[in-house]
């Protein structure tokens, strides 16, 4: 089924991008995004529960219909990464209270679906998003613009499913 509305996730324990982007027609539109960000000096339940108040905010002001979350890198340092799935579980655990699907994309999938280069860097993408998908008001705030291609790349799949799906019942 295509999505209309998707909350993108680019999840992190200091910050957490977030963005909701809505599909009607063939009409792409960038919503809503924010960052929620947690103090170093706090201990790490009280960050996530901050992360997760966040989130179930951005859902109950945006009603999206999906929830794309961008995997954790778990080739780059471990401990980072072990701190960052600990935030991805409790935005998804928020997600699934709230009753919407999750699915999640490597970084290098985002990448590919918005700029065409599983390789690309960080400016690349913010620059796709508004050359090639011609988003409006896309943030320079690096974990928001992640969170918008996270969202874009759920709305790209869905619409690809929706494809492939209505050709194998021909």
């Amino acid at each position: 089924m295509f999505d209309a509305r998707v909350l993108g996730v680019d999840p992190g324990v200091a910050r957490c991008g977030l963005a909701v982007v809505g599909r009607r027609g063939r009409t792409t539109t960038l919503i809503w995004s924010g960052t929620v960000s947690t103090s170093a000096d706090a201990d790490e339940a009280a960050r996530l529960r901050k992360l997760a108040e966040g989130m179930r905010i951005a859902i109950e002001t945006h009603a999206p219909q999906a929830v794309a979350i961008e995997r954790v890198a778990w080739s780059r340092n471990q401990v980072s990464a072990l701190h960052v799935a600990r935030a991805t579980g409790a935005l998804m655990l928020v997600a699934a209270q709230a009753d919407l699907p999750v699915d999640e994309y490597a970084p290098n999938e985002v990448k590919q679906a918005i700029t065409g280069m599983g390789n690309a860097d960080k400016k690349q993408v913010q620059l796709a998003l508004v050359r090639i998908h011609e988003l409006r008001d896309v943030p320079a705030q690096p974990d928001a613009a992640d969170a918008v291609a996270v969202a874009l790349t759920h709305l790209l799949a869905a619409h690809l499913r929706g494809v492939a799906a209505r050709a194998g019942a021909r």
